[in-house]
This record gives structure tokens, C-alpha cells and sequence, in this order.
């Protein structure tokens, strides 16, 4: 009993604090009241360990996948994702956002084999420690900071996030999306094993460092802005850019 209370405990407080956030955001209603809430001493092994690791984890058991839902410490994401990984599942659809140093995690994960685990390296990439700007519980005029990162693992994923100052989002957050994938060790050796082969011009580019399973494919794509009226901060862009893996 007090396992369960502890449980939806914490489905309340999410379903607060996301209703708090943002409106754009992700909406904690897909949990609907029909779905089947359990702890994590379950079948799903690495709701398990994710439990043992974090705390509470809801467990929500569906016919051929498990959705997971957990808030931890932000700086956690990258080893969050690898041990789901490295346990035998399959990332089926991810929606991380960010409230000041804590991230809420809505996780499907399944036994089911799929095509996700390539791009799965690039998600572990972009929520490692640095990689991007998170947004903290003030927003100032430094960054276009992120909010939110969405994606069902299909040929594009979305970054949400916001804004002071909207031109800092195509000079400074996407060069650093961009940017995320670049691996020396991809480098093909053979095609600069001599000098006729040789492209100074094109020794920084995707098309020699990165390796088109772990990095991003192109410049992210501005698909939404829409300004906010804050009593504190002034005005501000809530915006979302859509990314190919």
C-alpha cells in the first residue's frame, strides 16, 4: 500500500509541474487513468534498475512495449539511457524535459528489436554533460536554452526550448546541435592515404568526421516561434527545431 501511495505521489507531481511549465510541452494526459500504474519490482528488468539507481519509477505494462516514467537529477540523462540500453531493450519514444536541475523522463522501451540503437548514440551524445544548453529555473539573455527533447526514433526528432534573445538560437544552439556527432575515430583512413586524395577543404565537414549513424544530418530547421509575456523576464520565444539524425 504505501509502495502505491508513493506512486501516484509522484504521477501528481508531475502532472503539476509540467501543467506549470509550459503549455507547449509535452501533455502528462497520455497517462491516462485507464493505464495500469505498478512499481518497478515488475517484469520490465530495467525498470528495475532504474529504480535501485533513481527512486520511484511508474511502470505502465502495454501489449508489446513498457512505458517508464522517472524524474532524475539532469546531469544523470546520459547514464540513465545507457543502462536502459545496455540491459536489452529497445528505445521505442522519448520525451525528457527539463525543469531546473531535475528532468522528467517519459521512456517506451521493448524487447522487440528495432532500428533505434544507431540513433540512440545520438540522443546519449546530445544529453551529455555540456553538450547542450539546459534551461535552469531562470531564463536570462546568454542562450537559447532547451527545454524538451522529443522523438519516436523516426528519421527526425525535436528540440524545444526558449529564449530572450531569438537570433541566439541560430548562432549559438544550432552550431552546437550540429556539431554533435563529430568522431575522429570514424575518420576514413584510406581515403586520405595519399596526398591526390587529400581535401584540406572538407577535413572539418559531416561528410569526413562524422559518421552518418552517430551524428546530425544537416542544420536544424526552425519549425516554430511563438513569443511569451513574462512579468519578470519580459517578452521571450518559446521555439521548437526539428533535427535529422
Amino acid at each position: 500500500m504505501k509502495k502505491n501511495k508513493l506512486s501516484l505521489v509522484l504521477a501528481f507531481l508531475m502532472l503539476i509541474s509540467f501543467s506549470a511549465f509550459s503549455q507547449d510541452e509535452y501533455n502528462p494526459a497520455d497517462f491516462s487513468e485507464a493505464e495500469t500504474l505498478t512499481e518497478a519490482d515488475s517484469n520490465c528488468s530495467a525498470a528495475n534498475l532504474l529504480k535501485k539507481k533513481y527512486g520511484n519509477v511508474i511502470v505502465t505494462e502495454k501489449d508489446t512495449y513498457t512505458k517508464l516514467t522517472l524524474s532524475i537529477p539532469r546531469d544523470e540523462l546520459e547514464n540513465m539511457l545507457t543502462m536502459v540500453v545496455g540491459d536489452g531493450w529497445y528505445p521505442k519514444a522519448l520525451v525528457i524535459q527539463v525543469i531546473g536541475e531535475s528532468a522528467a523522463v517519459f521512456l517506451d522501451i521493448t524487447k522487440t528489436q528495432n532500428d533505434s540503437s544507431r540513433r540512440f548514440r545520438v540522443l546519449q551524445k546530445l544529453v551529455a554533460s555540456g553538450a547542450l544548453p539546459w534551461k535552469g529555473s531562470v531564463l536570462d539573455n546568454k542562450e537559447a536554452y532547451v527545454t524538451t527533447i522529443e522523438t519516436e526514433f523516426g528519421e527526425d526528432f525535436l528540440i524545444k526550448g526558449q529564449t530572450i534573445k531569438s537570433n541566439l538560437i541560430f548562432t549559438k544552439l544550432t552550431p552546437r546541435i550540429s556539431a554533435i556527432g563529430a568522431d575522429k575515430e570514424n575518420l576514413d583512413a584510406d581515403r586520405f592515404a595519399s596526398k591526390k586524395n587529400f581535401d584540406r577543404s572538407k577535413i572539418f565537414t559531416r561528410e569526413t568526421y562524422y559518421d552518418n549513424d552517430t551524428g546530425i544530418n544537416g542544420q536544424p530547421f526552425f519549425e516554430r516561434g511563438t513569443y511569451m509575456e513574462d512579468p519578470e523576464i519580459g517578452r521571450y520565444m518559446v521555439f521548437s527545431l526539428r533535427c535529422r539524425w
